[in-house]
C-alpha cells in the first residue's frame, strides 16, 4: 500500500504515525478521505495550527505516493527534510490544489515540472532557505494558470531574474496573493504590458535588495490589501508617493526599516480603508505634533494598528491627535525621544490591546485614571521611562494583561498588590522598579500556570524561594541582584532556557538536579555572586543542552568534576572566585565549542595542566590567582592558536616567556604578572598580529569575546571588571612583577594596536627605545 511504504522511507522521531496500521486507513492521523469516492484526497502531515504540533518527519519521500493519484492537498510543512530535494514527481499529481512543503529544509531547485500543476490554486515552498530557481525566465511558473497563493519567501530568485519573475507573474489570471520577502530581488520592472492583477490583495516585498523605481505595477493595484516593502534600498521614496493615494484598497502598508530620512505623505491620510501603518524604522525625524498634519481626514477613523516606533519622533507626547484615535488596537511608539507626562486621555482609546511606549523620555506619573477604560489591554510596556506608579494598595485594573513590562520605572518600595489580580501573564518584567519588600507567598501561584518570562531583577526583594517552582511554560527567569536567601529551588526544565539567580543571599549546597528536565536546549545557568558551598555537581554534566554555567564568586570547595564528555554544547565555564583545588579535568578540552573558560581566584594547582593541550579552539583562558607553578611550556603557542585572551597572572609560573607565544594570531590580552618568570622578553612579541592593529583595522572580532558576562582584567594597574560589550575594544600585555632582565625589545613598537604595556616590577636595564615614540596610544 502507497501509505505503507511512504512510512518506511521515513523517520518519525516522535511516533506521530503511530496509528498507521490496519486496514482502515482513513481513519489514520493526517490522512482524509472523500466521503463519496473513498479515495485519499488529503495528506496533512505538516505544522498543526489548530493544536501547534509539529509531525517533525524527516527521510525520504517515496515515489510509491505516486499511487495517490486523486489526491488534492498535500502538507508537509514544518518537518526536517534537511538538505533533500524537492521531489520532482510530485508535479505527476494531476488534481493537486494545494501543496505547501514550507519550512522542511529542503534545498536545491523547485522542478520546472511543477509547471504541470495547472489545478494547483496553493504553492507554499516559503523559508526553506536552500532552495532556489535555476530558470531565469520563470517559464514553469506562469503554466500555472489555477494559481491564486504563491508563497515563496525565502526562497532565492536571484537578481538576474526579478523583472522577469514579474513578467510571469503577470501571466496568472487569478493571482491573489505573492509573499516575496527574503528572496534577494533588486528590482521591480518599470512598466508592464498589459497589466494583470486585478485579483491581487497581498504583495510583500521585503527584506529583499531592490533599489525603488516608480512602475506602473504601484498604480494599478486596485485591490490590493496589504503591501509591504519593509527593508529595501529605496532611494527618495517620498517623492513617489504618490501612488499610494491609487491604492484604495490597502488595509495593510508596511514600510519599516529604511535608513534614509523620509517624509510621510499627506496622502496616507487619505486611505480611507488602511487599518495597519507600520512605518517602524524611518528616520521620519519629526515632532509628534508636526506628524499630525498627515494623519488626518478618514485615516482618523480606519486606523487600529500603529506603529511607528525607531522614527526619530520628538517633542511632547500629549499631542492630542493619538489620542483621537477611537478605534486604535494596537500602538507603538518605542525607542524615540518623547517626553513630558502619558496623557489621561489615553483612557479614550477604549479599544486598545497593545501598547508600547518603551526606551523614550517620559516623565510623571501613572495613574488608575489612565486607565479606566481599557478593558481590552493584554500588552503594556512603559519600560526605560522615568514614570512613576501611583495606584492605591486596593487597585482593581480593568484588564488581563498576558505582557508586563514597566522595567526602570518606579514601582516600589512595596510590592503591587494589584499584581495578584493579572492572573493570565505571560511576561513580566519588573526589573529596577524600586521594590524593596517581601515576596508575597501568592506570587508564585499566580505566575505558575502561564508565565514564560519573568524578569525581577536589580530590586530588593527579600524571602525564600519555594524548593520547587511549578512553572509549567517558564523559559526565562532572572531573579538576579536581590536579596532572597535560602536553598535554591528546583525549576522544572522541559521548556527552560537561561536561569539567572546571581546576586543574591542563596546559601547551601547546589541541588543534585536543580533542573528536574535535562530535554531543553541552548540553557544559560547563572549561579554566581552567592553563599553556595559543597561540590559542584556532576549532574551539570547530564544537561545536554547547558550552553553557559556560571556559578562564580561562592564558597565551592573541592575538584572540577570530571564528567564533561557529553557536555556537547557547553560554550562558557566560570567557576571563579571559590575554593576549588586540584587541576583541570581532561574532559573539559573534548567540549567541541567552549569558547570561555574562567577559572581565576581559586585553589588550583600543579603544573601548567597538560590537559588543555587539547582546547585547540578555546579562545579565552584565565588562570589568574592560583597555585600553578613550573614552566610555561612551549605548546601554548602552538595546540593553543584560538586564543585570544591568555590570563596567568598571581601564580608561580617560573623560567623563560615561551618564544611560541607570538604565534597565538588573535592574541589581544596577554598577563603574565605577578609570577617567577625570568630571562628576556622575547623579541617575537612583537610579532603578535592582532595588537599590531589598530580598531578600526582589526577585522576579525573572535568569539571568545561576546561570550563571557565579564571578566576581571589588570589595565591602568589596577583589577577592574569589563563587561562583554568592551572586552573587543581591549588590547593589553602586563608582564609585571616578574624577574625579566635584559633589554627592551625595540621590535615591540610594532603593536600599533596596544593601550597599555605594564613591564613595572622587573630587573630590566637599558634605555627605553627610542621607536618607543611612535607608539601614542600606549598606556606606559
Amino acid at each position: 500500500m502507497a501509505l505503507l511504504d511512504f512510512k518506511k522511507n521515513i523517520i518519525d522521531p516522535n511516533n506521530n504515525l503511530y496509528s498507521w496500521a490496519g486496514q482502515d486507513c482513513c481513519s489514520w492521523k493526517g490522512v482524509n478521505c472523500d466521503n463519496q469516492t473513498g479515495n485519499i484526497d488529503r495528506l496533512e502531515l505538516g505544522w498543526q495550527i489548530s493544536d501547534q504540533q509539529y509531525f517533525n518527519l524527516g527521510g525520504e519521500i517515496s515515489l510509491s505516493s505516486l499511487h495517490l493519484q486523486h489526491l488534492k492537498h498535500l502538507d508537509l510543512s514544518g518537518n526536517f527534510f534537511l538538505g533533500e530535494s524537492i521531489p520532482s514527481f510530485l508535479s505527476q499529481f494531476k488534481e493537486l490544489r494545494c501543496l505547501n512543503l514550507s519550512g522542511s529544509y529542503f534545498a536545491g531547485h523547485i522542478p520546472a515540472s511543477f509547471g504541470n500543476l495547472s489545478n494547483l490554486h496553493t504553492l507554499d515552498l516559503s523559508y526553506n532557505y536552500g532552495v532556489h530557481v535555476d530558470d531565469p525566465t520563470h517559464q514553469w511558473l506562469s503554466h500555472l494558470t489555477s494559481l491564486q497563493h504563491l508563497v515563496v519567501s525565502g526562497v532565492t530568485f536571484g537578481s538576474n531574474s526579478s523583472s522577469s519573475l514579474f513578467l510571469a507573474l503577470n501571466k496568472l489570471p487569478s493571482i491573489k496573493e505573492i509573499p516575496l520577502s527574503e528572496c534577494e530581488l533588486e528590482s521591480i520592472p518599470l512598466f508592464i504590458p498589459h497589466l494583470n492583477f486585478s485579483s491581487l490583495f497581498i504583495l510583500d516585498i521585503s527584506y529583499n535588495y531592490i533599489n525603488f523605481s516608480v512602475s506602473s505595477l504601484l498604480f494599478n493595484l486596485k485591490s490590493l490589501q496589504y503591501l509591504d516593502l519593509s527593508n529595501n534600498h529605496f532611494n527618495n521614496i517620498e517623492h513617489h508617493y504618490q501612488w499610494l493615494s491609487h491604492l484604495t484598497s490597502l488595509q495593510h502598508f508596511e514600510n519599516s526599516k529604511q535608513t534614509n530620512k523620509i517624509s510621510i505623505p499627506e496622502s496616507i491620510g487619505s486611505l480611507c480603508s488602511l487599518k495597519t501603518l507600520d512605518l517602524s524604522g524611518l528616520n521620519i525625524n519629526m515632532t509628534l505634533s508636526e506628524l499630525g498634519g498627515v494623519f488626518s481626514g478618514c485615516l482618523m477613523n480606519s486606523l487600529t494598528h500603529l506603529h511607528l516606533a525607531s522614527v526619530n519622533l520628538k517633542g511632547d507626547i500629549i499631542a492630542g491627535w493619538i489620542w483621537d484615535i477611537k478605534n486604535l488596537k494596537s500602538l507603538d511608539l518605542s525607542d524615540n525621544s518623547l517626553s513630558g507626562s502619558v496623557p489621561l486621555s489615553l483612557a479614550k482609546l477604549a479599544q486598545l490591546e497593545y501598547m508600547n511606549l518603551a526606551n523614550n523620555q517620559l516623565r510623571g506619573a501613572i495613574s488608575e485614571a489612565h486607565f479606566t477604560q481599557l478593558e481590552k489591554l493584554e500588552t503594556l510596556d512603559i519600560s526605560h521611562n522615568s514614570l512613576v506608579f501611583n495606584v492605591s494598595s486596593n487597585w482593581v485594573p480593568p484588564f488581563l494583561l498576558k505582557e508586563m513590562r514597566i522595567s526602570s520605572c518606579s514601582v516600589g518600595p512595596k510590592f503591587p498588590a494589584w499584581l495578584q489580580t493579572q492572573h493570565k501573564l505571560h511576561v513580566l518584567d519588573m526589573s529596577q522598579t524600586g521594590i524593596s519588600d517581601t515576596m508575597p507567598d501568592w506570587f508564585w501561584n499566580l505566575t505558575s500556570r502561564h508565565i514564560v518570562h519573568l524578569d525581577l531583577s536589580n530590586n530588593q526583594i527579600q524571602g525564600i524561594i519555594p524548593k520547587s517552582l511549578h512553572f509549567i511554560n517558564l523559559e526565562w527567569i532572572d531573579l538576579s541582584s536581590n536579596q532572597f536567601y535560602g536553598p535554591l529551588p528546583k525549576i522544572p526544565g522541559s521548556r527552560i532556557l537561561s536561569i539567572n539567580l546571581s546576586n543574591n543571599s542563596f546559601s547551601g549546597f547546589i541541588p543534585r538536579n536543580i533542573i528536574d528536565d535535562s530535554l531543553q536546549s541552548y540553557l544559560q545557568i547563572l549561579l554566581s555572586m552567592n553563599k553556595l558551598n559543597g561540590i559542584i555537581p556532576s549532574s551539570f554534566c547530564q544537561i545536554r543542552g547547558l550552553i553557559l554555567l556560571d556559578i562564580s564568586k561562592n564558597h565551592l570547595s573541592g575538584e572540577i568534576p570530571d564528567c564533561w564528555l557529553k557536555s556537547s554544547i557547553l560554550t562558557d565555564l566560570n567557576v571563579a572566585d571559590n575554593n576549588l583545588s586540584g587541576t583541570i579535568p581532561n574532559s573539559l578540552c573534548y567540549v567541541p565549542y567552549l569558547q570561555s573558560l574562567q577559572l581565576s581566584h581559586n585553589k588550583l594547582s600543579g603544573e601548567f595542566p597538560v590537559s588543555l593541550k587539547n582546547c585547540s579552539k578555546l579562545p579565552g583562558l584565565d588562570l589568574s590567582h592560583n597555585n600553578f607553578s613550573g614552566r610555561i611550556p612551549n605548546w601554548v603557542g602552538e595546540n593553543l592558536s584560538s586564543l585570544s585572551v591568555l590570563i596567568l597572572k598571581s601564580n608561580a609560573f617560573t623560567d623563560h616567556i615561551p618564544q611560541e607565544i607570538s604565534q597565538l594570531k588573535y592574541l589581544q590580552i596577554l598577563d603574565l604578572s605577578n609570577n617567577n618568570l625570568s630571562g628576556p622578553i622575547p623579541k617575537s612579541l612583537g610579532n603578535l598580529t592582532t595588537m599590531q592593529m589598530t580598531p578600526k583595522n582589526t577585522y576579525w572580532l573572535p568569539v571568545f569575546l561576546a561570550g563571557p558576562q565579564s571578566m576581571l582584567l589588570n589595565l591602568n594597574q589596577r583589577e577592574d571588571e569589563y563587561r562583554s560589550n568592551r572586552l573587543p575594544y581591549l588590547k593589553y600585555i602586563d608582564l609585571s612583577n616578574n624577574n625579566l632582565s635584559e633589554n627592551i625589545p625595540e621590535e615591540l613598537a610594532s603593536l600599533y594596536g596596544l593601550q597599555s604595556l605594564n613591564l613595572s616590577g622587573n630587573t630590566l636595564e637599558g634605555e627605553i627605545p627610542a621607536n618607543w615614540v611612535a607608539c601614542s596610544n600606549w598606556n606606559h
